[in-house]
């Protein structure tokens, strides 16, 4: 009698313990298995983008460093690269200053100030399906969403009617690419907020309510074996035996 109390306890405890961290260990398992499944370059969008770098074009005339550095003193780093502008290729020195990175046209050294239109084309040619529909393009300033960096402020947001609800993140003043999302990065990004319990940043690997869980989850563990060495006990106590 006096072991059918104390197991009677046990499972009492192991009840509460599964409705408390039941229900995480569900969500585990059904995030963890969303985020093994699917291919992590799908999700990471790459079949949406192409690479567009373009060789110089031949006999190109451009401004010598001297010039550009005389021009732009601020001037940290250079690289010197192509860009599609007004369905032209055009040679572009790329400048990384101490307030960001800036475009200037390699040949009159003229910054160049991207507007729509060529976020547009510059982002139809990185979009890689052949149907590109552009449903919006949003300048952004402030108040990024969640699936993006504040740190990428300002940007452009490209966003495609497709299957994906594809989005594209553009710099504002270099055009390049930052970022790419779609509805599946979007499914893994909420998989992985589940699955570590940083309903915030989604980067800490480390927070209470994890560790919290985690211990929870062990003692839910020793519940049920306890319970188990009970169930076996029992099937070997003989009818009408001692109890």
């Amino acid at each position: 009698m006096a072991q059918k109390k104390r197991s009677s306890r046990w499972r009492v405890w192991h009840r509460w313990l599964s409705l408390i961290f039941g229900v995480q260990m569900v969500v585990w398992a059904l995030s963890g298995a969303y985020m093994v499944f699917f291919d992590l370059d799908y999700i990471h969008g790459d079949h949406l983008v192409q690479d567009i770098s373009q060789p110089l074009p031949e006999h190109t005339h451009i401004a010598s460093l001297d010039e550009l550095f005389a021009t732009y003193p601020e001037t940290r780093s250079v690289s010197l690269e192509t860009r599609w502008l007004d369905n032209t290729l055009q040679t572009v020195y790329k400048l990384e200053t101490a307030k960001g990175s800036l475009l200037v046209n390699a040949e009159s050294l003229r910054l160049i100030e991207l507007n729509e239109q060529h976020i547009k084309a510059l982002a139809n040619r990185y979009y890689a399906p052949e149907q590109a529909n552009i449903e919006s393009v949003v300048y952004m300033t402030d108040n990024p969403p969640t699936e993006i960096s504040e740190k990428l402020l300002p940007v452009w947001q490209v966003n495609y009617d497709d299957f994906g609800n594809t989005s594209l993140y553009l710099s504002e003043t270099t055009g390049d690419l930052l970022v790419k999302r779609h509805n599946f990065w979007r499914g893994f990004d909420i998989a992985w907020m589940l699955h570590i319990m940083d309903y915030e940043e989604r980067v800490d690997i480390e927070t209470w309510w994890l560790k919290g869980f985690i211990i929870g989850t062990f003692i839910l563990m020793v519940t049920g074996i306890v319970l188990l060495v009970y169930a076996i006990s029992f099937k070997r106590t003989p009818a009408g035996g001692s109890q």
